[in-house]
Order: structure tokens, then sequence, then C-alpha cells
């Protein structure tokens, strides 16, 4: 869709490239944004003469509404695609480079480059810490991790007073909702001892890496609430 949009024969890079040659530069470059449903346009060049030096201006009303309507349809070629960007790169030597961008190649490229930063422990934590941890929630202690400070709202682990453990959310006026139940002290250190940092990073929004390891536990909290490393 997009190549068809936009190609080396339209009106505006024939443009870009005339204007180029006339003014002697060795670069212009065209950054135009559609927003709001497609209902806010905008538009600047960017010039770049041979000694580097950079100029800036705006497109006359032709070849603006020639970016203006591609943009446009560009935007209702498919649903969801959100805010539109287009850059046109235009030098002395080799063809001009077309760039477009929407909120959802954005969103995806974000997921990308978070996942390749990802790097989390894929340790299982073991019997031995998970004891500890049912030890410290049997005495009551408070094991929870902030997530939200306005709203007030935590991750937590707890033991309740039927002797049921949970790990779930936990907030300011007191209130708890649990996400996941354990019947037993057995079956809540079983659960545990097979976790591992990857594994709780992931669990809330396993399909979106930019939430991964946002307020969850880990080896090291554990470590500092147990006083004893594994």
């Amino acid at each position: 869709m997009t190549s068809a949009l936009l190609t080396e024969d339209s009106d505006i890079l024939r443009w870009l490239h005339a204007e180029r040659g006339a003014r002697g530069l060795a670069r212009i470059e065209l950054s135009a944004s559609l927003k709001h449903e497609g209902t806010l346009h905008d538009d600047t060049l960017i010039f770049t003469a041979p000694d580097g030096a950079l100029t800036f201006g705006s497109l006359p009303e032709a070849p603006r509404a020639q970016v203006r309507e591609r943009m446009q349809r560009y935007h209702a070629s498919a649903p969801g695609l959100g805010d539109i960007g287009l850059s046109i790169v235009c030098e002395a030597e080799g063809p001009p480079r077309i760039r477009w961008r929407d909120e959802a190649r954005r969103q995806q490229d974000a997921k990308e480059q978070a996942r390749a930063e990802a790097h989390f422990d894929a340790r299982p934590y073991g019997r031995a810490l998970a004891q500890r941890v049912a030890e410290l929630l049997d005495a009551g202690a408070d094991l929870s991790i902030v997530l939200d400070p306005r709203e007030g709202v935590s991750r937590a682990l707890w033991r309740s007073a039927d002797g049921t453990y949970a790990q779930g959310l936990r907030y300011i006026q007191g209130d708890s909702q649990a996400k996941q139940t354990f019947a037993s002290r057995e079956a809540f250190m079983r659960w545990l001892a097979e976790q591992s940092d990857e594994s709780l990073a992931k669990a809330e929004h396993p399909d979106d890496p930019r939430m991964w390891g946002l307020g969850t536990f880990n080896r090291t909290y554990f470590a500092r609430k147990t006083g004893r490393r594994s």
C-alpha cells in the first residue's frame, strides 16, 4: 500500500528533487505528520547545504495538498493506524528514501526494542527460597511492591486468616484482589519454587515486552526480605 502511494515518479518527489537542485543543496528532507484521526496535517522541510548548514521551510500549497491527500489515503487504508508520519529524504546521490510511520508500527517497534533489551534470570527459585518466603508470610510479613503510587496499588503475596495463600493486588484502603490462590502452604511453596525472575516478569503481560518486570517480584527482592541469597 505505501509503495503505491509514493514513488520516484510522484509529483511530490519530482518537486523535492527539483527544489534540491535549484537551491544547490546536498540534501532536502520532508517531515510530515497527520494527527487527530486524520484531521490535523503539518509538514516541515529541512534544507542541508553542502557545508552542512541547516535551514527550514514548509511546502507550497500545491505539493502540501498532494502530501496531505496521500497521508489521508494511508490513514484510511486500515483501522487503528493512529497518527501518521512521513519522511522523504532526497540527496544529490542515490534514490530517495521514503519512510511511513503509524502508531501501530511505532508500538510494534517499541515492543521489539523492549524484547531485545529484556534480560531476566531464568533460574527457578527452588524450594529453600520458597520455604523462607512462606515463613515470612506465616509471620505476617508485608511482601509487596508498589505498582501505582497515585492509586495506591501494590503487587503482593499474603497469607489469609483461613490459612490459604495468595498472590495478587493490594490497595491502600486495605482491600486485596487475589490473582491466584493456594489452598495450602505446600501448594504455595511448590508454585513459588518453580518460578523465576523471568516467569514473574512476564506473567501479567506475556505479549508486551514493554511491561515485563515492572513492579514484579524477583530474586533480589526475596533476598533482601529473607536476609539470605539463594
